[in-house]
């Protein structure tokens, strides 16, 4: 859901979670192993996004998600694995 003032949309904290270790490489079987969730919890999570938000795409998501500021654009650095 939107917040229709102009702000960024409304996620949980998970959903937030979800977005900045996707955002960051990491695959969705390795973010739900992160987040204690399973692969269909959390293809579930990016389908509803998804859905929610008018995208097709997973790369779509990150994009809204950092173009609104729910998740921080990358900094350049080098990612740790």
């Amino acid at each position: 859901m939107d917040d229709h003032t102009g702000g960024s949309p409304a996620v949980s904290a998970v959903e937030r979670r979800l977005l900045e270790l996707v955002a960051d490489g990491r695959s969705l079987v390795a973010a739900g192993a992160e987040l204690a969730l399973d692969v269909q919890a959390v293809s579930a999570t990016i389908t509803g996004l998804r859905d929610r938000w008018g995208v097709t795409s997973t790369a779509a998501v990150v994009r809204r998600a950092r173009a609104t500021g729910l998740i921080e654009a990358p900094t350049g650095r080098p990612r740790l694995s």
